[in-house]
């Protein structure tokens, strides 16, 4: 269990019960909120749907002030359970961030899209934290639910993403 915290007394309040927190993509420029997170010194997920990369590139400079545990998601912040969203996704992105923070972050996504062939991707280009919806019913009501996993195929997306992963090998010919 984790939490993205949206104001800065639930930052502490939270701290016993979980032990990683998340940014939501929504906070990345809200350095007061980064920078309290940063120093409880626990694993710090980062969206970055909504942000630019220096958005992305200031955060992650204020977190490793106080914070080395940092996992850094490429996002899509459409929520319209609509198979378009692929489009908005932009799993290139996961060079960019692997390139320029070198052995700095552990990389992931942050997916709000039908099935599960983007974590296959994400996960081909580097990504070792993935996040994704989960519901028991993809048939209730409420803007989550048809997009998400359910336990089904949550068990799919981790067998076909631990097959994947033995399939990559170790790039050494």
């Amino acid at each position: 269990f984790l939490t993205a915290p949206y104001d800065l007394d639930y930052v502490d309040s939270v701290s016993k019960f979980i032990s990683a927190y998340k940014i939501g993509s929504g906070d990345i420029t809200w350095t007061d909120i980064i920078k309290k997170i940063a120093k409880k010194k626990k694993p710090v997920l980062v969206a970055t749907g909504a942000s630019s990369f220096n958005d992305v590139k200031r955060a992650i400079k204020e977190i490793q002030k106080f914070n080395k545990k940092i996992i850094l998601m490429q996002c899509n912040t459409n929520y319209t359970a609509d198979f378009s969203n692929h489009q908005y996704l932009n799993l290139e992105v996961i060079h960019q961030y692997k390139n320029h923070f070198k052995n700095k972050v552990i990389l992931g996504l942050s997916d709000h899209t039908f099935g599960h062939n983007s974590v296959l991707g994400a996960v081909a280009m580097g990504a070792r934290v993935v996040e994704k919806h989960f519901t028991d019913d993809n048939n209730r009501t409420g803007p989550d639910h048809k997009f998400s996993m359910n336990p089904k195929t949550w068990r799919l997306m981790i067998d076909e993403t631990r097959l994947l992963e033995k399939s990559l090998g170790d790039g050494k010919k």
